[in-house]
């Protein structure tokens, strides 16, 4: 009698996250660095906090100052919901269960995901200097994890940002270090500017890439598709 009453979720991948989602989270986050650089925290030193601090200090503004305001034009309660910070996710096959990404934007009205807590755009946050140049942190610490399936396994795009020092930009820092490991971080697609994406005084123009995955979907059998990352580098001076 109720058979046809429960729609089956949609399967693996989920749905893509629309490119207007991804621009205005980038202006949400520029907008909340920008109000950082401008007003620090008290003994906060932008130029040499260690990476949880500055992600701690940038969620602080992107959801007690940024979100639901009138400072970026759609970033509200309509479209998204409050943003998270190391929230616990699997990994695609189990065998790591307590995974913290840097940050989960939640998406108001998506279609029916089949893995519901997964449905997110995915956000990893990496220092980029002399210390961590961008083929470390950035790409072997970073990126990869939305290349092995740690990340947004179940998505097709995601975020990283950069807290870039002076002198290093994307192009050609992560260009190069991308071409360096082609064995490990598989790509498709180099880093090219986002054409919808505005350069600020303090940031970079968005750049995208494209990565083949290297993990089957247990729940298919089916092999992961490729994932285009977004890279979003913050300047610290």
């Amino acid at each position: 009698m109720i058979q046809g009453f429960f729609q089956r979720a949609a399967d693996l991948p989920h749905k893509p996250i629309p490119l207007a989602i991804h621009l205005i989270v980038e202006d949400a986050l520029r907008a909340s660095w920008n109000k950082l650089r401008k007003s620090p925290p008290a003994g906060f030193l932008i130029i040499t906090a260690l990476e949880d601090v500055v992600t701690h200090e940038l969620l602080k503004i992107l959801h007690g100052e940024i979100f639901d305001s009138d400072d970026v034009p759609g970033f509200n309660r309509e479209y998204f919901e409050s943003p998270k910070r190391e929230a616990k996710l699997e990994n695609f096959d189990e065998t790591k269960r307590d995974l913290m990404p840097d940050l989960l934007i939640g998406m108001v009205g998506r279609p029916r995901a089949r893995i519901p807590w997964q449905d997110y755009l995915f956000i990893e946050c990496k220092p980029v200097d002399q210390k961590h140049p961008a083929g470390q942190a950035y790409c072997d610490a970073g990126l990869i994890r939305f290349v092995r399936g740690d990340y947004a396994w179940a998505m097709t795009s995601a975020l990283m940002v950069g807290y870039a020092n002076k002198d290093y930009c994307i192009l050609p820092k992560l260009d190069e270090a991308l071409k360096n490991r082609v064995s490990i971080i598989p790509t498709v697609a180099y880093p090219l500017p986002c054409r919808h994406s505005n350069a600020t005084g303090f940031s970079e123009t968005t750049h995208s890439s494209e990565h083949s995955r290297t993990f089957t979907y247990v729940q298919t059998g089916v092999a992961a598709p490729k994932i285009v990352v977004r890279h979003l580098w913050l300047k610290r001076d």
